[in-house]
């Protein structure tokens, strides 16, 4: 063989080698893009933990919603911009945290839609819609919410406020099978399933409306339902001596019917924790006694067990393993686990802060309190109408917080309880703290001009990505607090910001528009602007020197209709109003009637100071008769369906509760024209 002929072999077969190299790799990446939509496991989420390619499960890793990527970085975020927008169908606004496996993006909104959407081009791949029921107060309440999906071997999850757990496939969005969480008569889910270990973990609501709560676990694959740890003991004569939690949990409660009642529910506060194999839980107050007086006498010898609570349970079998009461009046939110170095020594941590607002570090593995200190340890009152009392001056809203292994900080978005007076108005603010759990102290904080605002994503790139209800999106340096990036997006920021990448390109995704069930329970004004408040509903793509435009809002700010004559006085007033709060009107149309500012239709919640002369006219039958009953409004003449509001109105309370809603109609139509009628500001 010549010298020419070898070459040539040798280079064809060079060639070959490298062809088949290639083709490996072009297979390689095949399978990976032809491999089934929402393929997440517990294997997965672990390899993918220091990548941060995608966001797969709820906060991303160890419930911490910090992602490792850092193409965006504090020193060119400033060329951060639009890369695409979607407008969402919903009257409602958006309060999810979403999901992102493999260039799909899965997004939950009002009434239980599921979306999934590509994530380079926002293009929508499927829409799902579960066909909620709303003829039941909770039913009505708690489908106009919700706060996300879960994703896991090809099914995405979605809770329903009328008490479903349904799984899709994740490539179409056809059903695969519901099963039944909680009653659909007394209440409902708002909160996010949860996934790890082939199964998956869904609370529902009911704390603040006296349900018995507790934790249910189903097979992923077939929804079949494997355990369930109750939050609230059983009759005492019914307590399971094979279950001694319950037992033991029995001997600290005392009332009427705290079975039925009690409270303590687990509606968004789940972290499956793969290390330990345990789901740790957080439950909220021993209710209604939070919110409508201790009706039930629940103060009376003892804790309340397992109200105002972190839990651990044996992910497998639903067993108790540790927990800790923070309070029996307090809510509980999210449970970021972490490694922490404290005193020399490393700890395998469960951090979370409560509505107490106080920042509690406990031990994983045990639950024993490691440490337990106030955001803001001043003291202020608490109107009358929640409960009265002193509280801490910060607390933390239901928005989730991040942890940033870089720097050691926990990004906590909460509010200021102390009230603001300023140019004659009183209002509460909001303040995203940076808070060293080591040091026990606040590194930085940034004050922001409402109380209600968004969840918080912390990045490798030393960036804070934290929204405000005033529409603005800001991204701020994690070290500092130096805010280094804004974006006014025209509409209020009530969801929960997450980062992926895709073909190599690192997006931030924010979900807008005024959603939430804060919307329904607290006032409009200290969740927006009135701008911010009808801007629309939209996922927004932000990539570095993305080339989109986002449309301008153009919110139209609607009239407040002239109301009709006043014929009463204020006695009738006071009672309207001290009847608004019994029979819990606040609870969708907002405390004093500040909610939406705006008579909304289509699913949105009205404002009833925007009420219109033909609405007046039927708002006995409204109210009294159930005329608009399966559309959500419940028929308080009936009995409103609350298990501890057994109670009707009756015709002469409905005449009060009109006249105290003509009352605040004529304080909004005169604010409306004042405002009108001021000059400019310079």
């Amino acid at each position: 063989m010549n010298s020419s002929r070898s070459a040539r072999l040798v280079a064809g077969l060079f060639g070959c080698a490298l062809s088949a190299a290639a083709m490996g790799m072009a297979l390689g990446a095949v399978a990976r893009t032809l491999q089934r939509p929402g393929n997440v496991s517990d294997q997965r989420v672990a390899a993918e933990a220091s990548s941060g390619r995608d966001w797969l499960v709820n906060g991303r890793y160890d419930e911490q919603h910090f992602s490792p990527l850092r193409q965006i970085n504090a020193r060119n975020v400033r060329r951060l911009a639009l890369a695409w927008y979607l407008n969402v169908p919903s009257v409602m606004g958006l309060a999810a945290e979403p999901i992102e496996v493999d260039g799909i993006i899965y997004l939950s909104a009002p009434f239980d839609r599921v979306y999934a959407v590509n994530a380079v081009t926002g293009k929508i791949a499927w829409t799902y819609q579960p066909r909620v029921r709303l003829d039941h107060y909770r039913n009505s309440w708690a489908a106009r919410t919700n706060r996300g999906v879960a994703v896991w071997q090809g099914k995405v999850y979605v809770g329903t406020g009328d008490c479903r757990l349904i799984a899709l496939n994740a490539a179409t969005g056809a059903e695969q099978w519901q099963t039944r969480v909680c009653n659909p008569d007394q209440t409902g889910i708002t909160g996010s399933p949860r996934v790890g270990g082939g199964r998956v973990y869904i609370g529902y609501n009911g704390g603040d409306t006296g349900v018995r709560g507790s934790l249910l676990a189903v097979d992923a694959v077939t929804g079949r339902h494997l355990w369930r740890f109750w939050t609230v003991p059983d009759t005492p004569s019914g307590i399971d001596a094979k279950e001694p939690a319950l037992a033991m949990a029995a001997r600290t409660w005392r009332g009427k019917r705290w079975w039925t009642t009690g409270g303590a529910s687990v509606w968004t506060a789940i972290t499956y924790d793969a290390p330990t194999d345990q789901v740790i839980f957080s439950t909220t107050a021993a209710d209604p006694d939070m919110l409508y007086g201790d009706r039930m006498n629940l103060r009376v010898g003892g804790r309340k067990l397992f109200s105002g609570c972190v839990i651990a349970v044996n992910a497998a079998t639903g067993r108790l393993n540790w927990y800790y009461q923070t309070s029996p009046h307090t809510e509980n939110m999210q449970i970021v686990m972490a490694h922490l170095q404290i005193d020399g020594r490393r700890h395998y941590v469960a951090m979370t802060v409560p509505k107490n607002g106080t920042f509690y570090v406990l031990d994983a593995h045990t639950g024993k309190l490691i440490s337990a200190t106030p955001l803001d340890p001043r003291m202020v009152p608490v109107p009358a109408a929640w409960g009265g009392g002193m509280r801490p001056a910060a607390f933390h809203n239901w928005w989730p917080m991040s942890y940033s292994p870089i720097t050691g900080l926990v990004y906590i978005p909460a509010a200021d309880a102390r009230v603001h007076r300023a140019q004659g108005q009183t209002a509460r603010r909001g303040k995203l703290y940076a808070w060293n759990p080591v040091r026990e102290a606040a590194q930085w904080t940034v004050d922001e001009p409402l109380p209600v605002n968004s969840g918080v994503l912390a990045t490798a790139g030393n960036l804070v990505f934290a929204g405000q209800g005033t529409g603005w999106f800001d991204a701020y340096a994690a070290d500092t607090g130096r805010r280094l990036w804004s974006l006014n997006t025209g509409s209020a920021n009530d969801a929960v910001p997450i980062t992926y990448e895709v073909q190599g390109v690192q997006y931030v995704l924010e979900p807008v528009g005024y959603g939430s069930a804060s919307r329904l329970f607290d006032k409009g004004s200290n969740m927006g602007t009135p701008a911010s408040l009808r801007g629309p509903a939209r996922l927004l793509a932000f990539r570095l020197d993305g080339t989109a435009r986002l449309p301008p809002a153009h919110a139209a700010i609607p009239a407040v209709p002239r109301p009709p004559a006043e014929s009463f006085g204020r006695a009738e007033i006071r009672a309207g109003r001290r009847l608004y709060r019994r029979f819990v009107c606040w609870d969708c149309h907002g405390p004093d009637a500040d909610g939406d500012g705006a008579w909304t239709l289509h699913g949105g919640i009205p404002d009833l100071r925007y009420m219109p002369a033909g609405v007046r006219a039927h708002f006995f039958a409204i109210v009294l008769a159930g005329s608009k009953r399966r559309h959500g409004m419940p028929c308080f003449g009936c009995g409103a369906g609350f298990p501890f509001l057994d109670t009707k109105l009756t015709a002469g309370e409905a005449v009060a509760i009109r006249d105290y809603l003509i009352d605040r109609s004529w304080q909004a139509y005169r604010a409306q024209r004042r405002e009108k009628s001021a000059p400019p500001p310079h």
